[in-house]
């Protein structure tokens, strides 16, 4: 790793040196520990963040790690976005919306790059969400099973069935993350054994989204992961007998999913219940709220095509278009349930565009790493772009939260080494 940092040996020891260094190590761990917690606590997140920004700068070496980690373009990209939220800010009535926005977010990457510089401690981060998400999905199947008590949401909200924490699309979501985790790792382990328990790992966390929870979001997000890791898992065979593992995969994964009372009520009985009341007399229902959102939003978007009605004005101005056309208040939410939907009506057809190409950048930067981290954070980008077109990820702590602080640790790995085991 091309630090400008002295080595060990060229630094004489002192109680100062010693201290920063305990501080560094103390701001790793706090990074670590944010990846464990992101999914599960917010409080917590937010305190690990700060932790790890303080002891970052007091601990050895500070200007160093932190002018490495300004130049990773992961990094860059997300200051980059985060000066356009800031942009944003000056269009809308309170300029200083950005303060009490998750602009602030785009900097994690910063912070938790100018501590976590190799990938030990990446995969440390990573092992650490890895195990949040575990013992979360067997506390799910052990509700599922009658074993673990249900929360006592279940009584007014039966869509939380089998949630650990706060919702069911949350817990979906990073789900399908641990599944991805533990598939991308099998490709590169040389020992069957190990492999075989993590395809197992991969298994339950598919089958806990697509049968036990609940959330229309992460089913959509499964579709396509699962077409991937058919086409990754069979890259021994020839083209033919990929292509009909794919196909044999989402016709057993939908054969499973009609098998489940969840998704029965939630998505094969409830959405053409839903549609036809709000199509017929525009009734609240569940998919009615979304189809209002969506239409309200794009009468917003023509309103400011090119800038935007400015950061965090799509909630004030959703209300008002709902107050001139006399919308039911069932209506109301908080984003529009569509990503570049909130993206155009806030930051407009320019913010979109800057959007777009920063996410290209991304993936592409994901394409030229290594695996396992290669095909981890396909996954984790192919989550958050198709959960995106049914639901927004910014606008909420924990979903932002996870992904962010999960790209923070691209920096530490674009280190990695090149591995030519397994399916490499």
């Amino acid at each position: 790793m091309a630090l400008a940092m002295h080595s060990d040996s060229d630094r004489k020891p002192s109680a100062s040196s010693g201290i920063g260094d305990t501080a560094v190590a103390l701001g790793r761990w706090s990074a670590v520990g944010t990846l464990l917690v992101a999914p599960i606590n917010k409080p917590a997140t937010s305190i690990l963040v700060g932790l790890c920004l303080f002891f970052s700068i007091v601990g050895t070496d500070a200007t160093e790690r932190w002018r490495w980690a300004s130049r990773q373009s992961v990094v860059r990209g997300f200051l980059a976005w985060g000066a356009v939220l800031i942009a944003s800010s000056l269009r809308a009535s309170d300029p200083l919306a950005w303060a009490n926005s998750f602009t602030l977010v785009c900097s994690y990457p910063l912070i938790v790059a100018s501590v976590l510089q190799d990938t030990r401690w990446a995969r440390r981060a990573l092992m650490a969400f890895g195990l949040a998400m575990l013992f979360t999905t067997l506390v799910s199947y052990g509700m599922e099973c009658g074993l673990v008590p249900q929360r006592s949401i279940v009584s007014i909200a039966p869509n939380m069935r089998n949630t650990v924490f706060k919702e069911y699309t949350q817990q979906g979501l990073a789900t399908l993350i641990l599944g991805c985790m533990a598939l991308s790792a099998s490709v590169t382990t040389p020992s069957r054994r190990q492999r075989w328990l993590l395809w197992m790992v991969g298994l339950l966390a598919a089958i806990n989204v697509a049968i036990v929870l609940g959330s229309r979001t992460a089913h959509i997000a499964l579709i396509p992961l699962v077409a991937y890791w058919a086409w990754r898992l069979s890259a021994q065979h020839r083209l033919v007998v990929r292509s009909s593992l794919i196909a044999a995969s989402l016709v057993l994964l939908m054969s499973l999913a009609l098998l489940s009372p969840v998704v029965q009520q939630r998505v094969v009985s409830s959405l053409p219940d839903e549609a036809t009341p709000y199509i017929q007399s525009e009734s609240p229902t569940a998919a009615g709220i979304r189809m209002q959102l969506w239409r309200r939003t794009i009468e917003l978007v023509a309103e400011a095509p090119v800038l935007g009605h400015g950061l965090d004005q799509w909630r004030p101005a959703y209300r008002r278009l709902m107050n001139s056309h006399g919308d039911d208040a069932a209506f109301l939410a908080g984003h529009p349930h569509q990503e570049m939907l909130l993206i155009l009506a806030e930051q407009g057809g320019a913010g979109l565009v800057i959007y777009l190409a920063l996410l290209l950048a991304l993936v592409k930067r994901i394409r030229n790493l290594e695996p396992p981290w290669r095909d981890f954070y396909l996954c984790v980008a192919g989550i958050y772009i198709s959960a995106g077109l049914a639901n927004c990820l910014w606008g909420d702590f924990t979903h932002r939260h996870t992904f962010v602080l999960l790209a923070a640790c691209l920096p530490a790995a674009m280190q990695a080494r090149p591995r030519t085991r397994g399916l490499a």
